[in-house]
């Protein structure tokens, strides 16, 4: 096989690769074959390979350069990324580190009030056995009255606090979900 001839079919099996590394392997070899110095009947195949082989050589080593460059690329986005997040969590720190404490403060004044509204259900429904030891048949109404008045408010309003707790964190994570979508 002549150099012509390599060449060519050389050309034909690297048809895949990105014209550029297909250029330049085919220039390569060129260069290649003509230092060789052949003599005038000698078969370039037996000194390099077939074609198919050298252009096998050529596409896996292309295809190793490749991942390189995308593992590479990969890793500087990969540390860019954490030192921009680092720095832009430095910087927000004066924002939302306020924004954290009230945010932990309306959480504990929530557990606070639920507690608060349950201890008043409590106490109501103590109420209701000792308004039989009350003298008197309007005290003892009054107090029973009482007693189930407080019993069921504070239920009723744990109940809707807990109700409104769970719309509120729903309502956060919905966002949270949402902006992760978007980002992806």
């Amino acid at each position: 096989m002549n150099k012509e001839e390599f060449l060519k079919e050389l050309n034909v099996r690297l048809k895949y690769l990105p014209e550029n590394d297909r250029a330049d392997a085919i220039r390569f070899y060129d260069e290649y074959i003509s230092e060789m110095e052949l003599e005038e009947g000698e078969d370039i195949v037996e000194k390099l390979g077939t074609p198919r082989e050298v252009a096998s050589d050529i596409i896996s080593q292309c295809t190793q350069k490749r991942m390189d460059n995308v593992e590479e690329q990969k890793t500087v986005r990969g540390r860019a990324t954490t030192v921009w997040l680092i720095i832009l969590g430095l910087l927000s720190l004066p924002l939302s580190l306020p924004i954290a404490i009230v945010a932990f403060v309306c959480i504990i004044v929530f557990i606070v009030m639920i507690i608060v509204m349950l201890a008043v259900a409590f106490c109501g429904a103590l109420a209701i056995p000792v308004s039989l030891f009350v003298p008197g048949i309007p005290n003892k109404i009054f107090t029973l009255g009482y007693g189930l008045l407080s019993m069921g408010g504070g239920i009723l309003l744990s109940y809707g606090l807990i109700y409104i707790l769970g719309k509120v964190f729903k309502s956060i994570t919905s966002k949270k979900r949402a902006r992760m979508i978007i980002n992806e």
